[in-house]
């Protein structure tokens, strides 16, 4: 299970966008958002560092927890 702390992320097109984003590396992941402590759940076999660029080129900062 990855985590981040997502701060810009504060509503459901947000989730949307960041959903899109990591299915986009893995169509199979499990993405978890929650808006409320910004913070996404993933479960992926992709590398943690493919996950940050794909959240960074949707316009998200991303800190790995």
């Amino acid at each position: 299970m990855q985590r981040y702390k997502i701060d810009e992320m504060s509503c459901g097109h947000c989730v949307g966008t960041i959903e899109k984003a990591i299915r986009t590396i893995d169509p199979v992941a499990k993405v978890d958002a929650n808006l409320g402590t910004k913070e996404v759940r993933v479960e992926t076999t992709a590398d943690r560092g493919v996950i940050v660029e794909a959240l960074k080129a949707a316009g998200y900062d991303s800190l790995p927890l």
